[in-house]
């Protein structure tokens, strides 16, 4: 059987004929990719080859009913990793980067998880860098790491409220490590130190990132929050808006540069009917009784002039954070100096006893006497007496020496046979 053979000519139009189609066809993609979905694809581009930072808001300041600024801003230099960053950029230096795996929760299921080893990444990759200019600081690994895992959208403060000196030293060497910024951020000031504090309150990081608004930025930093008294009640207030720096991405998509920035704008300032003046001359009047409580009112129109408690405590100490050891001081302070004593409710403790004894009396239980055996029992609760921590006890006792040594056993024996109705 003979079979058909292609003419020269026949294969020349075959081969002709393939190459058409083949045009036909990327023409056919290249108009779907360039008309058809063209502002979709200008889109993406665009989002891939720049980065968005959210900038803090910058809170309004708090004056008293002069125009004096009472809180205000300054300006803090910190230390931030763009973890995200930082990965990317030691694998383009050094290749994969080193792996750790730890257990996590996935749909419910407890399962171990490999991800990059953070701590290995800034110890080797970041870390000697900052030592040859004298920038490295010890950090808690942990905290990082549970940092990298629940927050990456938030950059890892490094190094908090820098001096001036240290910021320009980082920023003259430019350290040139991806993820490795010096970021200006503005924190509270407490003019005054201590005055009004109890009036004006503290500032603190939020409790919980805000995962919903997190997600439009690239990288996120978030605002402080209100924590107690005026910088809590008028937070609204105080509040600014957010601003929005742009920056630019490489071929490699490292960042490597600026492309423009909306700044924050300010919050309202908010005054109070609080006289600076009187306030230091009522402080100043209380320290000589150690622990006290005062308002000045103006009989005029009730508007609040002072309102002092000492002891008091400074809100700097709160600026950027507290310290776990001052915050452990101030705690245990037995003079309580974050109670406020012009508003606050505190327990009457032996005071009281005199009311008791006065009620006693009119029942005319003036001769009764109760044990002391270190304290009473009511219900399921013992209620101790204060000898009780001196390992002895008052004995059988009546009212003229119960009085005497403050028998709290004997109190709560003579207000209950009185009575609550008696007092």
């Amino acid at each position: 059987m003979n079979r058909r053979r292609l003419t020269p000519l026949l294969r020349i139009q075959f081969v002709g004929l393939l190459m058409l189609l083949g045009m036909a066809a990327l023409g056919a993609r290249l108009w779907w990719i360039q008309v058809a979905h063209g502002a979709e694809w200008t889109s993406q581009i665009r989002g891939s080859s720049q980065a968005t930072v959210r900038i803090p808001s910058v809170r309004g300041e708090i004056k008293d009913r002069n125009g004096l600024t009472l809180v205000q801003n300054r300006a803090s230099y910190e230390v931030d990793f763009y973890l995200p960053e930082m990965v990317k950029g030691y694998r383009e230096r050094f290749g994969p980067p080193p792996l750790a795996e730890h257990r996590a929760i996935i749909s419910g299921m407890p399962k171990d998880v490999k991800e990059p080893d953070i701590v290995r990444i800034v110890n080797n990759g970041v870390v000697p860098r900052l030592e040859d200019l004298d920038l490295a600081r010890d950090y808690n690994s942990k905290n990082l790491e549970r940092h990298f895992r629940n927050d990456t959208e938030v950059p890892y403060s490094y190094i908090k409220d820098i001096d001036f000196p240290t910021m320009a030293k980082f920023s003259e060497h430019d350290v040139g490590l991806p993820g490795v910024d010096i970021a200006i951020k503005p924190v509270r000031s407490y003019l005054y130190g201590a005055l009004a504090a109890h009036i004006l309150g503290y500032v603190g990081a939020p409790d919980d990132t805000n995962k919903e608004e997190a997600r439009k930025f690239t990288f996120y930093q978030g605002d402080v929050d209100g924590k107690s008294n005026i910088e809590k009640w008028m937070d609204e207030y105080l509040r600014g808006e957010p601003g929005v720096r742009y920056l630019r991405r490489n071929a490699k998509g490292a960042i490597d540069g600026v492309l423009k920035e909306d700044p924050p704008r300010q919050g309202a300032n908010v005054f109070l009917t609080i006289d600076a003046r009187i306030q230091s001359i009522t402080d100043e009047a209380l320290r000589a009784v150690s622990r006290a409580g005062a308002v000045v009112v103006d009989p005029n129109n009730g508007d609040i002039l002072a309102m002092a408690s000492v002891p008091s405590f400074d809100p700097n100490t709160f600026i950027p954070s507290i310290k776990k050891k001052d915050w452990e001081a101030l705690r245990k302070d037995e003079a309580d100096p974050l109670v406020d004593r012009a508003v606050s409710a505190l327990p009457p403790g032996s005071t009281f006893k005199l009311i008791t004894a006065l009620a006693g009396l009119r029942k005319g239980l003036n001769n009764n006497k109760y044990s002391c055996g270190g304290g009473v029992s009511y219900g399921d609760h013992f209620f101790q007496c204060w000898v009780a921590s001196k390992h002895y006890t008052h004995g059988t006792i009546g009212l003229e020496d119960a009085l005497k040594v403050s028998c709290d056993s004997f109190f709560y024996q003579y207000g209950n046979a009185g009575g609550i109705q008696s007092m």
